[in-house]
């Protein structure tokens, strides 16, 4: 386990509440914001095996994510976080994968994105600073309702790929808190987002790991 600067990748599903942070690399001047919703997900064949399945992770369901949320933010600096929590892909990948897996008292959505050559670490980069600008927490709506993020502290990761972020965070939907964690790991050019409620199950970020390496 190795603890560096948390770059973080927050995913506020309706569902969600709260991340957690993983260690994570790199820390460019440049901050990827992205202020309206990413481009229609693709189904990237250089993707499909690297993304997860049920062979992977026993005793959880995998399928396909149903839709994709519409995310709104305040302060733009909040944005590569927003966007994380909510699932989405942070910047402008070339195709995307969700998928949703379920059991055991957890739910984690999945998402691996394919980037331009050298535009993965710049949204890694972009998560890591809008850590440090909204740590202290912030504001975003998804799908229309109000979602308060609470403090966002970075977490200890596993060492194993190009790149590895977590952090744990507080949300507030509705009156009701909701523990969330988050982990995005980078090799070369595609980087995975998983966010689970209330834990990210162990076997699913080793099973991820495994099939990025």
């Amino acid at each position: 386990m190795r603890w560096t600067r948390g770059c973080v990748t927050l995913f506020l599903c309706a569902s969600l509440s709260a991340c957690t942070a993983v260690s994570g690399g790199g820390g460019g001047a440049s901050p990827l914001r992205p202020t309206v919703r990413p481009g229609t997900t693709a189904s990237g064949t250089d993707l499909g095996g690297a993304a997860l399945a049920a062979r992977d992770v026993d005793g959880l369901t995998v399928s396909e994510a149903d839709g994709r949320p519409e995310v709104r933010v305040a302060l733009p600096a909040c944005a590569p976080l927003a966007y994380a929590l909510s699932g989405e892909a942070v910047g402008d990948p070339t195709a995307t994968v969700e998928h949703r897996l379920s059991g055991d008292g957890a739910t984690v959505t999945a998402i691996l994105a394919e980037y331009p050559s050298g535009r993965a670490p710049t949204a890694m980069d972009a998560l890591g600073t809008a850590l440090d600008e909204c740590a202290d927490g912030f504001t975003t709506t998804v799908d229309g309702e109000e979602h308060k993020v609470g403090d966002v502290v970075p977490q200890l990761v596993p060492e194993g790929v190009e790149q590895a972020m977590g952090w744990q965070a507080t949300v507030n939907r509705a009156g009701r808190s909701v523990p969330v964690k988050t982990v995005v790991l980078r090799v070369g050019d595609t980087v995975a987002y998983l966010s689970g409620t209330p834990a990210l199950p162990a076997a699913v970020l080793q099973a991820q790991m495994t099939k990025l390496s």
